[in-house]
């Protein structure tokens, strides 16, 4: 299915194949999609595009974990809902308050699909 005018998401995830399998499935739905392997490569697509969306994996490898990134996609690009994710089932923020939007690992892309477009049209 394609729609015009559709969801800009970016999924940050060091796991290339969750990128490619998610990317496909959410392009399959209509969305438009980008990728990064690490936070520092997502920053410089944030820095040159605009996204209705971003998800990260919270465990990402490299200098910028998930929730590091997450604070500089809310300075960079303040308003983009974020979707974190996840293998540990109930990960929490160290100060103990859940993330807004949480989806554990394993998923399937429709739940994200869901997520996604509940965040940007809110």
């Amino acid at each position: 299915m394609t729609v015009k005018n559709s969801i800009r998401i970016l999924i940050v995830d060091d796991q290339e194949l969750v990128r490619v399998l998610l990317s496909q499935a959410m392009q399959d739905e209509g969305f438009r999609v980008a990728s990064a392997a690490n936070g520092e490569e997502a920053l410089l697509l944030l820095g040159r595009e605009t996204f209705d969306v971003v998800m990260t994996d919270l465990q990402l490898a490299g200098p910028l974990d998930g929730q590091g990134f997450a604070a500089a996609v809310r300075l960079q690009a303040p308003g983009v809902p974020i979707i974190f994710t996840s293998g540990w089932p109930e990960w929490q923020h160290p100060d103990g308050n859940r993330f807004e939007t949480y989806i554990a690992k394993p998923y399937r892309a429709a739940q994200v699909c869901a997520a996604a477009r509940r965040l940007a049209s809110a």
